[in-house]
């Protein structure tokens, strides 16, 4: 059973539904923060999570004292030095954790692990047919999450809960590269054929392989020992 959408969610939902029904388009301009946040009966706090999520997808774009815009789907906006440091140490996280929970994965899951993993790489494929980036990224946490279970070791999923929120926001960053938007779920296709292989050398290598080209997508480098 799938848990309820939080009210930041629901905003990111009704934003994108939105700039979709009044035909706005890049450059465009929200509504003001205020009213916006009355239009949707929702906080400015929860406000502002829906936005930083929809400018981390390339959907929109905040201008500081200016306002909230439409972004261009194909142009790249960079990141702030803030945002990007911040960025590169997730990945430099998931890059040490997240092979070794994929190598583990293929040796201790069971057929409900299996049969999660697959769910959601369809959910991912279906996302991305009908460009709703919002669950596609939904989706591809949801993948992560479901190795982590499969891992066998709660100490991994208890080491990366503190900082759950900050590492989904970043993996949403590769779904604003318009020109590789469909990588990520190829990557999970393989990663998933290594793991129901009982392979967790490939499971791993396909893992690393992932959280790189992932902050490549995303334009985010960072350091590697």
């Amino acid at each position: 059973m799938k848990r309820s959408e939080t009210a930041p969610e629901r905003a990111v939902r009704d934003i994108r539904d939105l700039i979709k029904f009044r035909n706005l388009t890049a450059g465009d301009a929200l509504p003001a923060q205020r009213s916006l946040a009355v239009e949707l009966g929702i906080s400015r706090t929860s406000l502002r999570e829906a936005l930083a999520t929809l400018e981390a997808l390339g959907l929109v774009h905040i201008h500081a004292g200016k306002g909230v815009f439409v972004a261009d789907r194909q142009t790249h906006t960079p990141l702030d030095d803030n945002r990007k440091k911040q960025a590169a140490q997730v990945y430099q996280f998931r890059l040490a954790v997240e092979p070794y929970v994929a190598g583990l994965a293929a040796q201790m899951r069971n057929k409900e692990h299996l049969a999660a993993l697959h769910s959601s790489i369809n959910e991912m494929r279906d996302a991305l047919d009908t460009d709703d980036l919002i669950a596609a990224a939904s989706a591809d946490t949801e993948f992560h999450e479901i190795l982590l279970a499969a891992s066998g070791n709660p100490m991994f999923a208890d080491a990366m809960h503190p900082a759950a929120q900050i590492i989904h926001e970043n993996q949403m960053l590769p779904f604003a590269n318009a020109a590789a938007i469909a990588a990520p779920l190829s990557e999970h296709e393989q990663i998933l054929l290594y793991i129901r292989e009982h392979n967790p050398s490939g499971a791993r290598d396909a893992m690393h392989f992932h959280v790189l080209s992932a902050a490549t997508r995303a334009r985010i480098a960072f350091l590697r020992p």
